[in-house]
């Protein structure tokens, strides 16, 4: 019954961030606890099978649980594991990873080979997505379209925090409000930020010199936006439109459109072990799925005669183009193409190497069978942000492909979140 408190021990987590526990036969799920706490909950939402929790009270503290570092806790969205020591946070979610693998994919998987934590727990991330209302910029609050209105977060890095404050105040100055506020701030000191407007902007009353005043020196251009049935539309550029980052012996363009791995500590780490896996073998044709700015194709470059980037973002295409002139690498392409009406490509280039770093929803059907159609293939790195649909396409793939490594990289302390790259071979 909705409303009614009960006492409930906390079995596992799950992917999501909440906990599990049972009342009866039914399965309870209950956010910011640990294992083998016992906690009083309030039923919020009950179904057939399952309830929806709050929590009250800690009846049983778990030895792993610390004081939240976040006043904002448990009220914004952002982090679910602030509670949670760190290294406990990589065994569950290194358990987590296993048991959706084995349950949805029954691959049978006994351990990881190799979790790779964050140098940094905090102030990791380059971006920010801050949503507005009114005056309040921040996120929104958890399961909820109410924004949080925040100082500063502690996972985003120090510069992006100083812009916040910035932000807030250009918002006196406009006339209409935007709806979002991104930012993306790399190591070299560089900085974009991003408006979004509910409708199309003809001009923008501050100039790059004011925006600078507001946003900080190293500020290099700022898009303005507008929503429409096509996504996020470009109304104006001021100053450049991009950002470089510097990753290991890498350099990239990031345009204000463009995806780029959020972790800036972690980012080395993945192209590390991709390179990693490519080192011991040449390879003659390479094919990136969804290779944004190039971030794994470059690297890659080093190991392949000839490698191709599909990527559907014409932004990311453009700076991926760019990045390969001025990474000295000749041997690659970047092709604006949707990967799910690319199985024609596919065939054509019959890559005996492919990289796949799908967005959450993972492999379309038809290019994983296609995938399974190539002869040539020899090896496949898999990167990962989902464990479930990750585990639904390696079930698929596993038909003709061997799994020989899992590795796990934090590219998301204090959340739930999870990144899995696995490589697979013939």
């Amino acid at each position: 019954m909705r409303g009614r408190k009960v006492m409930i021990k906390v079995e596992k987590l799950v992917y999501g961030g909440k906990g599990l526990g049972s009342l009866n036969d039914k399965k309870c799920f209950i956010p910011y606890v640990i294992p083998d706490e016992i906690v009083e909950v309030e039923i919020k939402k009950e179904k057939k099978n399952f309830a929806e929790c709050s929590l009250k009270n800690i009846l049983k503290k778990s030895p792993y649980r610390v004081e939240p570092p976040c006043k904002y806790f448990t009220y914004c969205g952002g982090c679910d594991y602030l509670h949670i020591q760190y290294d406990k946070q990589l065994e569950l979610k290194k358990e987590i990873l296993i048991e959706t693998l084995n349950r949805i994919g029954k691959l049978n998987v006994n351990d990881i080979n190799e979790v790779i934590p964050s140098e940094n727990q905090f102030f990791y991330r380059n971006r920010a997505q801050f949503k507005i209302w009114g005056e309040k910029v921040g996120f929104f609050k958890k399961e909820s379209n109410e924004v949080i209105n925040i100082d500063s977060c502690l996972i985003v890095n120090e510069d992006i925090n100083l812009t916040l404050s910035g932000i807030k105040e250009i918002l006196k100055y406009l006339k209409f409000q935007p709806i979002e506020a991104h930012v993306f701030s790399t190591s070299l000191g560089e900085k974009t930020v991003k408006l979004i407007f509910p409708r199309k902007q003809k001009r923008f009353p501050l100039g790059l010199k004011h925006l600078r005043a507001f946003l900080g020196k190293n500020l290099k251009g700022v898009g303005i936006f507008h929503l429409s049935k096509k996504g996020h539309e470009k109304d104006l550029i001021l100053g450049n439109g991009f950002a470089y980052e510097q990753v290991l012996d890498y350099k990239f363009r990031v345009s204000i459109n463009s995806f780029f791995q959020i972790n800036r500590y972690q980012i080395k780490n993945l192209i590390s072990v991709v390179e990693e896996n490519l080192s011991n073998q040449k390879y003659n044709r390479g094919l990136d799925l969804f290779s944004g700015v190039g971030t794994l194709t470059i690297p890659a470059g080093k190991y392949v005669e000839k490698i191709v980037g599909l990527e559907s973002n014409p932004y990311a295409v453009q700076d991926g183009n760019h990045n390969k002139k001025i990474n000295g690498r000749k041997n690659i392409e970047f092709l604006r193409a949707d990967v799910k009406d690319s199985a024609k490509l596919i065939s054509e280039i019959d890559p005996d190497l492919m990289i796949i770093d799908p967005p959450r929803t993972g492999i379309p059907d038809n290019i994983i069978n296609k995938i399974k159609d190539l002869n040539s293939l020899k090896k496949i790195i898999y990167v990962s942000c989902d464990p479930s649909t990750l585990a639904r396409d390696l079930k698929l793939l596993r038909e003709k492909f061997e799994i020989s490594k899992i590795y796990m990289i934090d590219m998301f302390p204090q959340t739930y979140h999870i990144e899995t790259v696995v490589i697979l071979s013939k």
